[in-house]
């Protein structure tokens, strides 16, 4: 029922932004695409798995390379409407670690993650002139998540993946480079977590993963005459 309500939302929101989008033809508005890059760190909140595995295995192995938490390049596109000093916003970002793994004597690591999110914001323009503005802005997000544990002495592997619901929050600032296309650079805060999810191999162990982090995002964007 939560999971239902939950994609109710996004879907109430896109249809708004979509209506918003469709009646700003006939208002002074702005429609733009956009590609993002950037960073985060620990995609799927790993640090409490990974701080506890080094910990036991620098007191019971005698050679260990520890884990490393991890960061992360992300990358996603997103659609604008911009009316007056409201921007509406749908995104998606996706990041995954180039490498996670660690030893403890015979025993290998391998951490295996991907995140995959579609946020939609609603939020306020400040603007300094033309397509130069900073803003703010706050809504729900999709997210999916996926994490896979292997280790080698004793062998054993974990698989755990689910739909989350979340929210976030947002910040950001954008500048033109010619008359159609802007830079812009964002931070996005979200939060979210699982509920208990059956491992998929052995469906004995139950985990939550917690979606919850900071994006540092970097775009190019394209305005579109309306």
């Amino acid at each position: 029922m939560k999971r239902r309500y939950y994609i109710t939302s996004i879907a109430v929101i896109i249809v708004l932004c979509l209506g918003v989008m469709v009646q700003g033809v006939y208002a002074i508005g702005e429609f733009s695409l956009g590609l993002n890059t950037g960073i985060t760190y620990d995609p799927n909140h790993l640090e409490s798995a990974i701080t506890q595995w080094n910990t036991n295995a620098k007191t019971t192995a005698t050679s260990v390379t520890q884990i490393s938490i991890p960061y992360s390049f992300t990358w996603g596109f997103n659609m604008r409407y911009q009316f007056n000093y409201f921007l509406f916003r749908i995104g998606t970002h996706f990041t995954t670690p180039y490498s996670i793994n660690g030893k403890a004597d015979a025993n290998k690591v391998t951490i295996s993650t991907y995140q995959f999110g579609l946020p939609a914001t609603v939020g306020l323009i400040m603007p300094l002139k033309q397509r130069t503005y900073f803003f703010i802005g706050a809504g729900i997000t999709y997210n999916y998540a996926y994490l896979e544990w292997e280790e080698t002495a004793p062998a054993n592997k974990y698989r755990y993946a689910d739909s989350i619901p979340g929210f976030h929050f947002m910040m950001g600032a954008e500048a033109p480079l010619t008359p159609k296309i802007t830079l812009s650079v964002e931070w996005m805060h979200q939060e979210g977590r699982s509920i208990p999810i059956k491992d998929e191999i052995g469906g004995t162990i139950k985990q939550t993963i917690s979606v919850k982090g900071d994006f540092l995002l970097f775009g190019v964007n394209y305005y579109i005459a309306m």
